[in-house]
């Protein structure tokens, strides 16, 4: 639907469940692709949380999920109009008051490589004050690390992301959510000064037109895959999904963001945050299948 219009009786196509989270999309993204994952995060004790963990498990993810009894599962309605653009209606649950200290990790990875992200520290404003120290004890463990940013629904910004930056091996962005961060709002000039806050390398999503990545050194845009799209819901979640489980199986980043493109492009394709989504084989000869036509 492309508009609200209060006090009268809107049809539209289909209202259907689905996973969401940038977490739980990004989580179910690296499982599709065939490369373990553990998601620590909490939801309610409810019908709600208990479908989220059963379709993270389906998809290969470990969901060290915490159920609260007295704090619902955070849900969100979707509002999606007939060029997939979304916006979003949000009541937090028990993201409100979820993960209250920095992260333990014992337990959760088998030693040796291993990598942490952490997805959108803004939607949780009890862990906001302990998402620095939960990046340093992952990198004492080991770790390399990446954080996808989120929107900052309190506005707050670089205040509670600034000691996070320099931790990172990767940061993804958004644009709009870049703009914010920086009061810039050319890419090249938001790339800077990203990197003068202490960002190593990071990925600039730019939607329909790809990404961009920088090391610091160089820099080049990645082209989107060009499909029907029903539904951009997640899609960024998805990419990052999508690159993480690229690094894993050892693809140049490039190649990983690359890679990443086609398949947030999948998710795009059926309505919902990740119904689109293919296992790597199928991903891979979808990428082979799309260059074939070029």
């Amino acid at each position: 639907m492309d508009a609200l219009d209060f006090g009268t009786t809107v049809w539209v196509d289909s209202i259907l469940p689905s996973l969401g989270g940038n977490g739980a999309n990004t989580a179910y993204a690296i499982g599709t692709l065939g490369v373990p994952v553990v998601l620590i995060s909490e939801c309610g004790d409810d019908e709600s949380g208990a479908l989220c963990i059963k379709t993270l498990r389906k998809a290969g993810v470990d969901p060290w999920v915490k159920e609260d009894p007295s704090h619902p599962t955070a849900t969100t309605i979707a509002i999606v109009n007939h060029r997939g653009e979304r916006c979003f209606l949000h009541e937090p649950g028990v993201n409100r008051v979820a993960m209250p200290g920095p992260i333990e990790f014992a337990g959760t990875h088998g030693g040796g490589d291993w990598h942490y992200h952490l997805a959108n520290p803004f939607a949780l404003p009890a862990f906001r004050p302990f998402a620095a120290v939960s990046l340093k004890r992952a990198r004492a463990l080991g770790a390399t690390t990446s954080l996808d940013t989120g929107w900052d629904s309190q506005g707050r910004w670089m205040e509670d992301l600034k000691d996070c930056l320099p931790l990172l091996d990767w940061l993804f962005v958004n644009d709009r959510e870049a703009a914010r961060l920086t009061g810039k709002t050319e890419a090249g000039q938001i790339v800077t000064a990203l990197h003068r806050r202490g960002v190593g390398r990071l990925i600039l999503k730019l939607g329909a037109q790809g990404c961009l990545f920088s090391d610091g050194d160089d820099r080049e845009v990645v082209p989107a895959f060009v499909v029907d799209v029903v539904d951009t819901t997640g899609a960024g979640d998805t990419f990052v999904g999508g690159f993480l489980a690229g690094m894993v199986k050892q693809m140049p980043p490039l190649d990983a963001a690359r890679f990443a493109c086609a398949v947030a492009a999948l998710s795009t394709t059926e309505s919902g945050s990740v119904r689109g989504l293919r296992g790597y084989s199928e991903s891979i000869e979808w990428m082979a299948a799309q260059d074939a036509a070029l």
